[in-house]
């Protein structure tokens, strides 16, 4: 419509050089028709789609399409906690010869009773984990419980070593610092102590080296008992990896995932925004790829200006997504979900927010505090709308939230000229394969608060400050076959040319049942017709 004023100005300059020299040549006063080309222009989903980020072209159709994508760290990843491994060793398997021999006799016939001492170094496996294969420790606990039922005391020699403790890997490779245990008294006692696995790398194999030296109880009448067995018990408690292989991953909370996205639209104005609803196919997909299961909450906010509405289903539910290990899809619609809904609001931007749990209690093969789990959630909606007014509805164009008024710049239009107008008229041609009816007004005048003052009345505007051009609703097309129609143009719409600026806007105002998406586009060639009366007195 903008283009209109450009050629309408052009005619009158070219009717203003293109008539003979009639100074000496005395004739009678003739009409000329003036027929320029003033519109030629496509308007299609691609070019539509190409112009603004958020639309795109599927096929021939244009649809609302908007990709978000986010990714969380996993971080440090907890363990629960380990079963209780146990393993035991007899004393005849440790003991020296001569304790072999007196099996069953009092401690008292032992050489050199009561300084009899044992000096030992004791190194049992564990069965392995079935827990994890490999941990790397951020931190941790390895429990170890000894339990003495022989009738040596273990660390407590006069002068002799203490009770070291050795945690060794399945090559026998230390694996933690030493550490001092308390003695542990024969007879039954027990003694529980504490190693720090933190900064460590441990397997499943896990071997416990016990080094000391034993002295004998004090008890005269206790009896040898070669049968008799140290048992030591561990279990590793609050776990935090680096990384695992083939751990079981229980369920736990890694960082929330949340932000906003600008949504790249055009905004206008929607006159009366409960006099139409969005119908067509839309959904909002995910595709989550994480290495372990997953459970996530998830909110989205579609916002504009002061107005929020969040995606619900229409059973008021919350909306949880269940991710499995690997790639996974999940699809919401609209025949579940009011997306159509929020987006009717065209809004702004979307908040969104969620709060993943990883781990389900199975074996994960690999899983590291450096991994992720990464989403895309795409919001898609084929431009389908149902108006409810017998007219459509009204749009007005915005430019940061302000009218999109135009300043055009005209020429001088000599009134002699002016008068010289007979008649005009706009030829239109369109092919409208859009699936709407689509129509505008153009509004014109010299004072841009004229401009504003009337731009929401549609039923008879004040043409006194201000000329309207209306341009009815285009009917649907189909293939190539097109429709015409003409505009009068009246010589007092021609007034506002004399001034050296005139201020424009268009209104736009459409009609659709509902039943198709936009699909196609919208092809218009409008030609403007003019007829001018030439005499002497204009060519002087």
């Amino acid at each position: 419509m903008k283009k209109m004023i450009l050629p309408i100005l052009l005619i009158l300059f070219l009717i203003g050089c293109s008539i003979p020299d009639l100074d000496n040549i005395g004739l009678p006063s003739w009409t000329v028709p003036i027929r320029l080309v003033i519109l030629n222009d496509t308007f299609d989903a691609e070019i539509i789609a190409t112009e603004v980020g958020s639309f795109q072209a599927s096929g021939d159709t244009l649809q609302f399409y908007e990709i978000i994508s986010e990714s969380q760290y996993f971080g440090d990843i907890e363990i629960d906690d380990t079963d209780v491994h146990s393993t035991t060793y007899t004393l005849g398997e440790v003991a020296p010869s001569e304790v072999a021999l007196l099996n069953g006799q009092p401690v008292n016939v032992l050489p050199n009773y009561p300084n009899y001492t044992i000096p030992f170094e004791i190194a049992k496996e564990f069965e392995p984990f079935d827990e994890y294969e490999q941990i790397k420790f951020v931190s941790g606990n390895l429990n170890l419980t000894i339990t003495n039922n022989t009738v040596f005391w273990f660390g407590n020699a006069p002068d002799g070593l203490p009770l070291t403790v050795q945690v060794l890997d399945d090559n026998e490779i230390l694996q933690v610092e030493e550490v001092i245990f308390e003695n542990v008294a024969p007879l039954g006692g027990s003694v529980t102590g504490i190693i720090s696995l933190a900064d460590s790398l441990i397997g499943n194999n896990i071997t416990i080296n016990l080094i000391g030296e034993g002295d004998i109880t004090d008890n005269s009448t206790a009896t040898i008992d070669t049968s008799a067995t140290v048992q030591m018990d561990i279990q590793i408690t609050d776990i935090q990896a680096e990384y695992v292989i083939n751990a079981l991953i229980p369920s736990q909370p890694i960082e929330i995932i949340e932000g906003y996205q600008d949504i790249d639209l055009v905004q206008p104005e929607i006159v009366d925004e409960d006099s139409f609803m969005f119908n067509g196919n839309s959904s909002i997909i995910f595709t989550i790829e994480s290495q372990i299961p997953m459970v996530t909450t998830f909110e989205l906010i579609a916002i504009r200006d002061t107005t929020e509405m969040s995606l619900t289903n229409y059973e008021g539910e919350p909306i949880n997504l269940n991710v499995g290990e690997g790639t996974t899809q999940i699809e919401f619609t609209s025949d579940e979900y009011n997306i159509n809904e929020i987006l009717q609001i065209i809004p702004d931007g979307f908040e969104y927010s969620m709060d993943p749990f990883i781990g389900d209690g199975t074996i994960i093969p690999y899983l590291s505090f450096d991994d992720s789990v990464s989403i895309d959630f795409e919001v898609i909606a084929d431009i389908q709308i149902l108006t409810y007014e017998e007219d459509g509805i009204w749009i007005i164009p915005l430019d940061d939230g302000e009218f999109s008024i135009e300043t055009q710049d005209t020429e001088d239009f000599d009134d002699t000229m002016q008068d010289a107008y007979n008649s005009g008229k706009i030829i239109f041609k369109y092919w409208n394969n859009t699936g709407m009816e689509v129509g505008f007004d153009f509004l014109i005048s010299d004072d841009s608060t004229n401009i504003v003052t009337e731009i929401y009345n549609f039923e008879e505007p004040d043409t006194t400050i201000v000329q309207v051009f209306r341009v009815p609703l285009f009917e649907e097309t189909s293939g190539d076959n097109y429709k015409q129609f003409e505009l009068d143009v009246l010589q007092r719409e021609l007034d506002y040319f004399v001034n050296d600026s005139i201020y424009t806007i268009p209104r736009v105002h459409i009609f659709s049942e509902g039943e198709v998406p936009w699909t196609g586009g919208l092809r218009i060639q409008a030609d403007l017709v003019i007829e001018i009366d030439i005499s002497n007195d204009l060519v002087e």
